[in-house]
């Protein structure tokens, strides 16, 4: 009887498992692993103000198919901040009728290595659950200990697979005030209750259906993906109540209490130097102008990141003995330098273009993630970031631009300034050419400069070139056809103190003209700017980033052969846009020996937005269309 029972136990064991997979893989026809459910709860204590905060998490995912064994290795990310413990992780699987459970016995720490980044202190616990196959389920669960109360943990909801539920939640004592800071949750279905007792507050958010992360987005993920963001923002102790980061003001406050104790080793030497710079100069945009490009042709940016260091920018005097440092040091460096000067300048968190939200909105660390210098020059505040190795002076790195800057003023002022927009004239490629025909070649003297953003583009990509790449020009330039060759390349002006850069190349195009019935059919626009700028179906139902506004003009003059004659020209052509727009034109020299072909490219927005996609393919597809066009030639004698 035992036998028999347990038999039919273990067929019902199969039925039902086979249900519940055949259930999930109806329901999520295309993919291989699902999250079930993914729970988070922070629990917030506090006794004669000091915290005690904990996240526990638990986790349980199922393999549908065995074709993405890949997300058994899983890892937990943690930083000196924080620590983890209490980690249990297990696999479950049916095998025989019979179920079977392994578990995870070796968890490995390892440095979370990140590109561009010379040190870090993030770090992730490696691991892989055993034994997975189609049908297999794993759990994970562990605690996360936080040692600082501005930094909770940020609920960011989306992974690379789909999520059926998720709970998160939050519970603190009343004498704690806790805010929280919601962004997306519009796009999924959510469920939020808050419950109470005489001694606790709870929040708690319910989410539904969650899908994997679409990897179509041109900005962050995070300009997208539902977020929950908690803070902390005031306890009361001893009846009175202390602010933590209830506001912009507290964040400001918390900034300023880790750099009031910077630069406390004798300067004398950095002063020193600082006044030979700037000997003899005379207006204060002048001297400001000398430190900035001391700072950035002698000092090497190396990002850190190292817990509270990772806030505190080190000392200016030893940063340019050792002529190196992350952006806050630079920044400091460069602050520094500038008030020996007598030059108001202030240290200045801002958070890059990769970071959506505002001062306002979400008044915690998680809004910036950069450190630049802002001087009071001009009736006006000009944003320098001296880790741009190029960068001109006067221009904000272009990954700030329209982002907020929090300007510290002094130890209880500050200022909440966006950085501009550049307009798109000031960052411009200008490339005239001289054509020449020469039988079915096309010959080519060419001057390309380089303005703004521009020239910051091409100097870092001259720096990566490789000495051998006889491609570069056509790759950088988007300049040339299939069948052009690049020769006698002369780079001029590469001194960051430049305000242009200049190239100059010739160029051969062969088998380019065609020939038909007697006629020579010219096209004269050897540049593909834009052309593979489409945006496909798929990525239209997001923004589209562009990093700068620019301009590119094209001036062409093409020397017309003694024994042809122009039998006609192009029409101008024009498409009209505020956000992108482009003219070209056609015209004969006064002489009539020459063809003078005119294109000005614009565009003059950093986002285009889903309702304007539309508007940019057309754009995109009237300038390749533009670009074809050919110029007639026919003998002179006809």
């Amino acid at each position: 009887m035992k036998s028999i029972f347990t038999y039919f136990a273990l067929l019902i064991v199969q039925a039902s498992f086979a249900q519940d997979l055949d259930a999930l893989k109806s329901e999520y026809p295309k993919d291989d692993v699902v999250t079930l459910s993914l729970t988070r709860h922070l629990e917030i204590s506090e006794s004669r103000g000091n915290f005690k905060i904990t996240e526990k998490l638990t986790k349980k995912d199922v393999y549908l198919t065995s074709d993405r064994l890949s997300h058994a290795n899983e890892s937990i990310r943690y930083n000196s901040f924080e620590s983890i413990e209490d980690i249990n992780a297990y696999t479950t699987s049916v095998v025989n009728g019979k179920n079977t459970t392994r578990f995870v016995k070796d968890f490995e720490d390892k440095d979370v290595l990140i590109r561009g980044v010379f040190y870090d202190d993030q770090k992730k616990k490696s691991f892989s659950f055993p034994n997975v196959t189609e049908g297999s389920t794993t759990f994970l669960s562990y605690e996360r200990k936080l040692k600082d109360p501005h930094f909770l943990p940020s609920f960011i909801i989306g992974k690379s697979i789909p999520i059926k539920s998720v709970e998160l939640s939050v519970s603190f004592p009343n004498t704690v005030k806790v805010a929280y800071s919601t962004f997306n949750l519009d796009s999924v279905d959510v469920d939020f209750k808050t419950s109470k007792t005489e001694k606790n507050t709870t929040y708690k958010w319910t989410l539904k259906s969650i899908p994997k992360v679409n990897r179509n987005y041109d900005f962050n993920p995070i300009y997208y993906l539902p977020q929950i963001f908690v803070r902390i923002e005031s306890v009361i102790q001893k009846g009175k109540e202390k602010a933590i980061l209830s506001s912009p003001k507290d964040l400001y406050s918390w900034y300023n209490s880790l750099i009031k104790n910077i630069n406390q080793t004798d300067q004398t030497e950095l002063k020193t130097l600082t006044q030979n710079l700037i000997e003899g100069l005379n207006s204060d945009e002048e001297k400001v102008k000398a430190i900035y490009y001391f700072i950035q042709n002698e000092i090497n940016y190396i990002a850190f990141e190292d817990g509270l260091n990772g806030f505190i920018p080190r000392d200016a005097k030893n940063i340019y003995v050792n002529k190196y440092g992350d952006c806050k040091d630079m920044a400091n460096i460069l602050n520094e330098m500038l008030n020996y000067a007598g030059i108001r300048s202030h240290l200045t968190w801002i958070g890059t273009r990769d970071r959506p939200f505002t001062y306002g909105e979400l008044p915690t660390p998680m809004v910036d993630n950069h450190m630049i210098t802002a001087v009071a020059l001009n009736d006006d505040y000009l944003f320098l970031d001296a880790t741009a190795k190029y960068l001109g002076f006067g221009y904000p790195s272009p990954f700030i631009q329209g982002k907020e800057a929090l300007i510290g003023i002094s130890d209880t002022e500050y200022k909440i300034i966006k950085v501009p927009e550049v307009a798109p004239e000031r960052n411009v490629t200008v490339i005239e050419s001289h054509l020449e025909l020469k039988d079915k070649t096309l010959l080519g003297q060419h001057n390309a400069e380089f303005t703004g953003f521009e020239k910051l583009r091409m100097l870092h990509r001259l720096e990566r070139k490789d000495d051998e790449d006889i491609g570069f020009l056509q790759s950088v330039l988007k300049f040339g056809k299939k069948r052009t060759k690049t020769f006698n390349i002369v780079y001029r002006d590469l001194k960051l103190q430049n305000d242009t850069l200049s190239i100059e190349f010739h160029s051969e195009t062969h088998d380019y003209i065609k020939s038909i019935d007697h006629l020579i059919y010219l096209k004269p626009h050897l540049d593909f700017n834009l052309k593979s700028e489409i945006v496909k179906a798929e990525k239209k139902k997001f923004d589209k980033k562009i990093d700068h506004k620019f301009q590119k003009k094209f001036l062409t003059t093409i020397k017309i052969p003694d024994d042809l004659k122009v039998q006609s020209l192009p029409k101008d052509v024009a498409f009209k846009n505020p956000d992108f727009n482009f003219s070209i034109s056609y015209a004969m020299s006064e002489d009539n020996e020459h063809i003078l072909v005119n294109k000005l490219i614009t565009v003059n927005t950093l986002k285009v937005e889903v309702n304007k996609m539309d508007d940019w393919n057309t754009f995109i597809k009237a300038l390749n269309k533009a670009n074809k066009h050919s110029i007639i030639l026919e003998n002179a004698k006809q």
